[in-house]
């Protein structure tokens, strides 16, 4: 939300004739007839928010509703930075714990995911936690699902851990190459990448699923 009390340099608790006195001096600065004509239109726009902000400070009913405006928007602010740092947490606690112990990780990326539908590495991280605990079909679904509204190297990559996992070979030898495709420095795509073809070779990966 706009500050106007930041706008025009004075204190939420300043008196009329400091908003007064704050804002002529920058009306005189900023008031594009004092302006040379190739600088009125770049500062017009400043001067403009400067008289919106003089305006509802000096009258008192507009001050005191944006005053309750304000208070309610840092609260939503304050609010909705705790929810973040709470997401945060349970994602990096999943993290963590996704490969010591993927049946825990599970709660913390369902927890993460839960604050916040719409992200995608969130619902990634869940579907790769289920597949990881054996609850396959509802991994991959998530984990597909993620990929097809976010595509990036990240989803690629959790849902080619997830066929590794169930053995499906050549899904996952595709799904890495698409993760390098994106991000050719991928280290884990790599690694993985290297290491089925060592363990069983080209030929044994593609007769896998």
């Amino acid at each position: 939300m706009i500050d106007y009390f930041e706008i025009l340099g004075v204190k939420k608790e300043a008196a009329k004739q400091e908003i007064k006195n704050a804002y002529y001096k920058l009306a005189m600065k900023l008031h594009p007839d004092h302006l040379a004509p190739p600088l009125r239109k770049s500062f017009l726009s400043k001067f403009l928010r400067v008289t919106r902000a003089y305006r509802v400070l000096i009258d008192d009913e507009k001050k005191r509703d944006y005053l309750q405006e304000l208070a309610m928007g840092t609260f939503m602010e304050d609010r909705e930075r705790e929810r973040k740092e709470a997401r945060d947490k349970m994602f990096n606690e999943g993290i963590e714990l996704l490969k010591k112990d993927p049946h825990r990780s599970v709660k913390y990326f369902k927890t993460a995911y839960s604050f916040e539908r719409n992200n995608q590495g969130y619902k990634s991280y869940y579907g790769l936690s289920l597949i990881l605990s054996d609850r396959e079909t509802q991994g991959i679904k998530l984990c597909r699902e993620a990929l097809e509204k976010e595509t990036n190297a990240t989803n690629y990559f959790n849902l080619a851990c997830g066929f590794a996992k169930i053995g499906k070979y050549r899904k996952t030898i595709n799904y890495l190459k698409k993760t390098l495709q994106l991000d050719k420095n991928h280290r884990e795509a790599l690694d993985m990448l290297e290491k089925l073809q060592q363990k069983v070779g080209v030929k044994g990966l593609f007769r896998r699923g």
